[in-house]
């Protein structure tokens, strides 16, 4: 039995993948401390870890990340990013670390397990501390050649032109855009004790950890030559069906209709329904299909169209295999879920990381990506109609459907970290 530590960014996306591999972890008889926002405690005890709190002024409780943050509001793309990594990210660092020596100080963990942008663990590891795995939620960020900076949702490039435009691009971000982002870092890297980064931070973050678990599979990416011998491709975690779940009393005639079943998910975080659900609500009523809306609160949809239903939450593992095309603004977990049931994809995303995985449907063929965050409802229409009349979109999504099904990422991931406790415990020898 080893003592394992998750630190964990308080948002549902980030949590969501930690909570079953740390009950896998139980499963095993390992220790696992979780620290998170308080929001989560009940869930994190609830499957028998032990729950500490992110320091206060991290901590968003129950608001939106929006809400606790709301110089994020306004802003999207690479003004967001920046935003969130300097001031959100980086900017935490130095109180979390303080956090985790506290529980340190009583709980010997083996090693400590980072989702994406936790990096208080991984410059615990810098420190002297014990060994940090990054639990990558996010498409891989990995700067490399003809691939474009991260952020910017633009493919690979394959021709001569494209690559010279993603490699200047590539230049320009280290050494102008992101210069000030870099120095930020530094700057409390410097009040930690830590020297400043050798290499550009987009590197260092996936450099640092001793073992990075990226969530997605090789085919879902774009092709590299550099992955590093400590990155593992585990494969998406994926939602089980509820058992439990009772779903709705009008489910039963949904499917008996045999229409097309389009499935609305504007995801937990961006929830302004003008963005995606309003337009697409629009654009679908007087099509022969039936639509799913989630998630929508109670009262906030009101007068829908007969072809429609909404609900505040309807398990992926229960509704997508009934699922013809989602409608998303592009959270990984959602798209993974949905490509896991050859669900052909429309994403319409273009904050935090939503841009790159619109940029990877497009570039897998499983999908149509609106390239906006707002589209029209004469874009989504449009949208559906080609998904509906042009069989490879399925095609590619049923590729993707078989590669997932070599994966099983939950256990691979406990694995990895046994794994990685061996051989530190190897290394003391």
């Amino acid at each position: 039995m080893s003592k394992i530590l998750f630190l964990v960014e308080p948002a549902e996306g980030h949590f969501n993948p930690c909570i079953v591999i740390i009950k896998a972890l139980l499963k095993r008889d390992h220790e696992v401390v979780c620290i998170t926002g308080s929001q989560f405690k009940a869930r994190v005890e609830k499957v028998g870890a032990i729950f500490f709190p992110l320091p206060k002024q991290w901590d968003p409780g129950e608001l939106d990340v929006y809400d606790f943050f709301p110089e994020l509001k306004n802003k999207k793309g690479l003004a967001q990013i920046k935003q969130y990594l300097k001031h959100i990210v980086y900017d935490q660092i130095p109180d979390t670390l303080e956090c985790l020596n506290r529980v340190l100080d009583d709980f010997h963990a083996e090693v400590i397990v980072c989702d994406s942008f936790m990096a208080a663990g991984h410059w615990l590891t810098e420190l002297g501390g014990v060994p940090s795995v990054r639990l990558s939620v996010f498409p891989f960020s990995l700067p490399e050649k003809n691939i474009a900076p991260f952020g910017l949702g633009l493919l690979p490039g394959d021709t001569f032109l494209t690559k010279l435009r993603n490699n200047v691009l590539n230049l320009l971000f280290e050494k102008i855009l992101f210069k000030d982002v870099q120095s930020h870092i530094n700057s409390i890297r410097e009040k930690v004790g830590l020297t400043h980064f050798d290499k550009y931070f987009f590197t260092k973050a996936v450099e640092i950890p001793n073992l990075v678990l990226q969530t997605t599979s090789i085919l879902f990416e774009y092709p590299r030559k550099n992955i590093p011998s400590h990155v593992q491709f585990v494969g998406p975690l994926l939602n089980a069906p509820d058992e439990d779940y009772v779903m709705p009393d009008w489910w039963t005639a949904t499917i008996d209709k045999k229409l097309p079943i389009i499935l609305i998910n504007q995801g937990t975080v961006a929830k302004n329904l003008d963005n995606l659900i309003n337009p697409a609500i629009e654009a679908l009523k007087d099509l022969p299909v039936t639509v799913l809306i989630v998630p929508v609160e109670k009262g906030e949809l009101t007068d829908l169209p007969e072809n429609m239903h909404a609900k505040p939450f309807i398990p992926f593992g229960n509704v997508l295999p009934h699922i013809d095309i989602m409608v998303s603004n592009g959270g990984l977990g959602g798209v993974q879920n949905a490509l896991a049931h050859a669900v052909s994809l429309i994403i319409a995303g273009a904050t935090e990381d939503k841009m790159e995985v619109a940029a990877r449907v497009e570039y897998s063929g499983a999908g149509i990506n609106l390239r906006t965050q707002t589209p029209s409802a004469a874009d989504i229409k449009n949208a559906v109609n080609r998904l509906l009349h042009n069989p490879s979109f399925k095609q590619k999504a049923k590729i993707l459907q078989a590669d997932y099904a070599k994966y099983n990422a939950i256990t691979s991931s406990v694995n990895a970290i046994e794994q990685l406790i061996e051989d530190q415990k190897y290394k003391k020898i």
